[in-house]
């Protein structure tokens, strides 16, 4: 009898790691331009009306949402999905009133930092876990 309720949870285990995912899930991806430069700063972000869920963006363009902790991650769902301070700094350009702090430049077009105008939506699980982003320049900051 123990040894059945063994296999039972071993089976279980197998099962549930099969599938990528419980209820929440590990998602990373890549921020680029259509170029195939990397995004190397900044964050993206998965929202519905009632969740959100962020991963930062690194220098290579890669980003992580959630972890492998049970009960932490992106639960299942449709996205819609945004990218926030994907920019440059422009030194030289000053902030009026701050001392010593440089302009920032966004470089990726607008429509990309709010999930209503983006275009960009994810259905979690996504294929392999991945999500990849591809952004337009922006038409004249892009460098």
């Amino acid at each position: 009898m123990m040894m059945k309720k063994y296999i039972i949870c071993m089976l279980w285990f197998v099962g549930i790691s099969l599938t990528g995912c419980s209820d929440h899930c590990r998602l990373s991806g890549k921020v680029s331009f259509e170029d195939g430069t990397p995004a190397t700063r900044g964050m993206v972000i998965f929202t519905t009306e009632s969740f959100q869920a962020k991963g930062e963006i690194q220098l290579d363009g890669s980003f992580v949402v959630g972890s492998e902790k049970v009960g932490d991650g992106i639960p299942r769902g449709t996205y819609g999905v945004y990218v926030s301070g994907i920019g440059k700094t422009v030194p030289g350009l000053e902030v009026p009133g701050m001392q010593r702090m440089s302009m920032y430049v966004p470089i990726c077009h607008e429509k990309y930092e709010n999930a209503g105008t983006s275009g960009l939506v994810c259905t979690v699980p996504a294929p392999g876990n991945k999500y990849d982003i591809v952004l337009e320049p922006h038409p004249t900051n892009y460098p």
